[in-house]
């Protein structure tokens, strides 16, 4: 019996970071190990050359990006052609493609969404810096990017299954983009306790972020209310990780802070790395405008670390009161900062943190995607 042959489409992958670059690596090295034969496409190179038990495809960035969509199209239809089933990580760079591919070959097609591209474009590029759901409430996606919203909606119109990682998701592309409630699935990101997870409160803590340095994460307003709550409590340290297009504009304000002594820029970092500076951190914070089951906030989590995330954030697991503040009130972030880093106070959120339920793991987020493959395959 010939394996079964899966295309799983992305826009980003390793050595790319975020969400469906470890997702879509996690997936495709469990199809190998049950037998089943993956092939990656994406965009962007590997310097390091790094070989995997399954092929990667990889369209460079350094073509115009009419070039690189065309490109990208044309190996996911020579890949189609032999796969089972097609699955993408995105709607847009990846899944519209894979999606156009899939119509002409009559073969299945399923896709996992985890965002909404239009927000977070306009967001990123600072013409609409607000909240997801005030956004959409306003119909701005119409006025911003009217063909981009009707591509999404054709791309998932078309799709056999849609799988979101919690409840906002499903009930937002519901009620956006009429997607239909049987054809969606929820799989919740993977958050589990690592071993030797025993925070303690340093004499001089530090609070972490790690993430794009763009508009939506908030980080002008964090800056400040580090620089109030520290002149408040005489202590704490400010690590801020990554990189992106407002980072010229953060070391201006920086430089502009009575506390810039105690901020530190660092670029983003390979993931042992930054397991070892969220190790190091007595706090983690999650700022953005909207943010979504962020993968680092889940990490810090595992470490048992406290975190501080704005509300509305998604998250796979459900957080107490003293967790969450709203991402227009730099006061309630700075009164959450001075609260946590109280020692007392900071002892209890430990606690809290450790008595959270956070049992999906890899395994069982493999199994979901395994299962869902298999099933379509064999149609």
């Amino acid at each position: 019996m010939s394996k079964i042959k899966v295309l799983l489409a992305t826009g980003v992958f390793f050595p790319d970071v975020g969400g469906p670059a470890i997702h879509v690596r996690k997936i495709a090295e469990r199809l190998v190990e049950e037998g089943l034969e993956p092939t990656v496409l994406c965009y962007g190179d590997d310097p390091s050359h790094t070989e995997f038990l399954f092929k990667v495809i990889r369209i460079s960035r350094n073509h115009h990006k009419a070039i690189q969509w065309l490109l990208y199209f044309f190996y996911a239809l020579r890949f189609t052609l032999y796969a089972s089933i097609v699955y993408a990580f995105d709607p847009t760079a990846a899944g519209l493609p894979a999606c156009l591919a899939t119509k002409i070959l009559g073969k299945p097609f399923l896709i996992r969404v985890g965002g909404d591209p239009i927000w977070e474009r306009e967001a990123e590029e600072g013409r609409r810096v607000m909240p997801i759901v005030t956004y959409y409430e306003k119909g701005l996606y119409k006025q911003d990017k009217p063909t981009l919203f009707k591509m999404i909606k054709w791309v998932l119109k078309k799709a056999d299954r849609i799988v979101f990682y919690n409840q906002f998701w499903k009930d937002f592309y519901n009620k956006y983009f009429d997607v239909p409630l049987q054809k969606i699935l929820i799989v919740k990101n993977p958050v589990f306790k690592r071993e030797n997870a025993s925070p303690i409160l340093k004499e001089n803590p530090i609070i972490i972020f790690a993430g794009r340095f763009v508009s939506y994460k908030n980080l002008p307003r964090v800056m400040k209310a580090f620089e109030n709550a520290r002149v408040k409590i005489g202590k704490g340290e400010l690590l801020l990780i990554g990189k992106g297009p407002d980072q010229e504009a953060l070391l201006k304000l920086k430089d502009s802070l009575k506390s810039k002594n105690h901020i530190d820029f660092v670029a983003s970092l390979p993931q042992e790395q930054l397991f070892e500076k969220i190790k190091e951190s007595a706090i983690a914070i999650g700022p953005a405008l909207s943010e979504f089951n962020p993968n680092f906030i889940l990490e810090a989590l595992s470490f048992g670390k406290p975190v501080l995330l704005s509300k509305g954030h998604g998250l796979s697991v459900d957080l107490d009161e003293e967790f969450l503040f709203d991402p227009l009130n730099q006061e309630e972030l700075e009164e959450k900062l001075e609260y946590l880093l109280e020692p007392n106070n900071y002892k209890k959120a430990v606690e809290k943190i450790g008595a959270l339920d956070m049992s999906q793991s890899w395994e069982k987020v493999t199994d979901f995607h395994l299962s869902l493959i298999k099933q379509f395959a064999q149609k």
